[in-house]
């Protein structure tokens, strides 16, 4: 006996000492069939009333949708209603490609993809006419060549947008009340989905105590798209943001007392994104032909995928993989590396035209690591009924998300997340801002008890998990939601 039990001790020691395996397994997933072609889907702007907030004109106190359907009649209801929230500087069509390809694979499901309210403010009147007429240069004379001048496109002054600092998270969440009841009134299944900051948005909505009851009594799941509590929102801020003594953004309270600007205007705002509304339609437009006022010849596609790639994009993380360039010559990408560190060194600035060629030239490159298609990037960017950004983002919703705690202790108008029981499929992008399911433990793990599935597409940027080709999401979302669907059915 005595031998047998040294045996073991020394068996358990050896075990001990030995490697423990830690094997894993790839995110394989079928490639998803579609039953209609995703440019067949049909898409409708809607407008609701949203939340008084005070100060603000009547006219823009409403909510926004584009709803994606295959329903041949705008009477059709379908079973189950996808509302996706956009992410910071985030507008309705950012999840065009997404939608279309969600919505083609199951005629049963629609998407609504939300429109913020800011989105009311912007000045798209150009852009339709360059839909209208096939014209680009329509846009580009106005947002571009003749901008800040009385014939081109103008920024609205920040001092008569002063009822903006009103425009805070309770006003957005109640925006939000209005499109979720009224998904409810025709579909089975309701999911709530965000990207970014908007996953963030859409978790508080879930435990936000509305006048007729908690949000996730409204819910039948959730959909996190490479953003999260704790990385994406509530962030326990309560000082705004100081350098020194000097306040570069107030507290949530400041706003109330009339303190901070109403948007982003340090450029990121307007002005850049109504610019790249035109460049876009030239892109989508006039691919070939060569851009105007540039450093050197280069294709309006081109120029447009410099901006938008992550080889040559200023961040790898809020960029998509769009394709490369050609016929060019390069430099180093400083800002790549301090924005990303060292995921940022083998980005590259292009510096001019390489010998032998007429001009910078794009190219769609090989699929199996360039996962978004230009073409449907540029055709989403700008669409005649919505655009691919929120030009003026209002900062005190940006402030109010900063200040919550991450477990929402001592907010009334908060249930714990305990409480919320939607179930929740969260899906991060490898290269983007959740790049491994640890990312999503710190909102994971108040969600108790609650079906919660986390993964990871390797290789993905920030945008290409809303933007890409074959995009992972539509089978993961597909194969979750009758998962749900099974389980609300057994009970």
């Amino acid at each position: 006996m005595t031998w047998k039990c040294l045996g073991v001790g020394v068996l358990l020691v050896l075990a001990g000492c030995l490697p423990i395996p830690d094997l894993r397994a790839d995110l394989k997933l079928p490639t998803t069939p579609y039953r209609t072609p995703p440019r067949s889907v049909k898409t409708a702007y809607v407008s609701l009333p949203g939340y008084s907030a005070p100060g603000t004109p009547t006219r823009l106190n409403r909510t926004f949708y584009l709803r994606y359907s295959a329903a041949q009649s705008a009477d059709q209801s379908a079973d189950t209603v996808l509302i996706l929230m956009p992410g910071i500087f985030g507008g309705a069509s950012s999840f065009d490609v997404l939608a279309r390809q969600l919505v083609a694979s199951r005629p049963d499901l629609e998407v609504w993809a939300i429109d913020r309210r800011a989105n009311a403010l912007e000045d798209r009147s150009a852009l339709r006419r360059g839909f209208q007429t096939h014209d680009p240069s329509v846009a580009y004379r106005y947002y571009i060549q003749n901008a800040g001048t009385p014939a081109g496109f103008n920024t609205i002054p920040a001092d008569t947008l002063g009822f903006m600092r009103r425009w805070g998270l309770t006003a957005h969440l109640y925006d939000l009340h209005a499109v979720v009841k009224q998904a409810g009134e025709g579909a089975e299944t309701v999911v709530l989905g965000g990207h970014s900051l908007g996953a963030s948005l859409v978790s508080l909505y879930a435990a936000y105590r509305f006048g007729d009851g908690l949000g996730d009594t409204f819910l039948d799941g959730l959909l996190l798209l490479d953003g999260s509590l704790g990385r994406t929102g509530a962030f326990g801020l309560t000082t705004g943001l100081l350098l020194g003594n000097l306040e570069l953004l107030p507290p949530g309270t400041g706003f109330d007392e009339g303190r901070g600007p109403p948007y982003l205007p340090y450029g990121v705002g307007p002005d850049l994104y109504a610019a790249l509304g035109a460049r876009a339609l030239l892109a989508r437009l006039k691919p070939d032909a060569l851009a105007s006022e540039t450093a050197f010849p280069v294709t309006n596609l081109a120029h447009f995928g410099l901006r938008a790639d992550d080889d040559y994009a200023p961040s790898a993380v809020f960029s998509a993989s769009v394709g490369e360039a050609v016929g060019a010559t390069y430099g180093g990408n400083v800002a790549a590396f301090l924005i990303d560190g060292w995921a940022g060194r083998t980005s590259r600035t292009v510096a001019g035209v390489a010998d032998g060629f007429d001009a910078v030239r794009w190219t769609r490159g090989d699929p199996s690591r360039e996962y978004t298609d230009i073409g449907a990037f540029v055709g989403a960017y700008v669409t005649r009924q919505a655009d691919f950004n929120e030009w003026y983002f209002p900062l005190r919703l940006l402030v109010d998300m900063g200040e919550l705690p991450l477990d929402l202790a001592g907010r009334d108008d908060f249930s714990a997340h305990s409480e919320v029981g939607a179930p929740t499929l969260s899906i991060g992008a490898a290269r983007g801002l959740v790049t491994s399911p640890d990312g999503f433990s710190a909102y994971g793990n108040l969600r108790a008890s609650a079906l919660f599935s986390s993964y990871v597409v390797p290789g993905y940027t920030h945008l290409d998990i809303v933007t890409a080709r074959q995009n992972p999401v539509v089978p993961l979302f597909g194969r979750w939601l009758g998962q749900i669907t099974q389980l609300r059915r057994n009970e």
